[in-house]
């Protein structure tokens, strides 16, 4: 009895534990990506907003939910996230200290008025890992 018992709870704890580690491996590396009109001194969004007007900086960001992951690609799209839609495609953006991926889309003749989005992708992955939108509006 003593050792039937053992036998089941070392299955379950197994099962609990493939569970889990499947859930870590295949859930979102990076999370809470978001626009805002700047960034803290570590890296933290602040002013978070989806409306910006066609002078501002408009900062990405987004937390990263695995330690391995070091860096990142940041697609910036005019639209719809599509393809033919991008128009800046940062290809090596680090993470810091604040845990987040962050980079900023400033146009000195200001954006047109319309509406935007912004993906990431762990750098060499082509899954997409989290988004934003926004509208810049007059």
């Amino acid at each position: 009895m003593k050792k039937a018992l053992i036998t089941i709870l070392a299955l379950f704890i197994l099962g609990v534990g493939v569970f889990f580690g499947y859930e870590y491996v295949t859930e979102p590396k990076m999370v809470d990506g978001v626009v805002s009109k700047n960034i803290d001194d570590k890296g933290n969004p602040i002013d978070v907003t989806t409306t910006f007007s066609p002078e501002d900086t408009i900062y990405f960001s987004a937390k990263r939910n695995r330690f391995w992951i070091k860096e990142a690609q940041i697609v910036w799209y005019k639209g719809e996230i599509k393809t033919e839609n991008r128009f800046l495609v940062e290809k090596e953006v680090g993470v810091n200290k604040a845990g987040y991926f962050s980079t900023k889309l400033s146009v000195p003749e200001g954006l047109e008025e319309g509406h935007y989005g912004v993906t990431i992708y762990v750098k060499g992955k082509e899954i997409m890992e989290t988004k934003a939108e926004f509208d810049v509006e007059k």
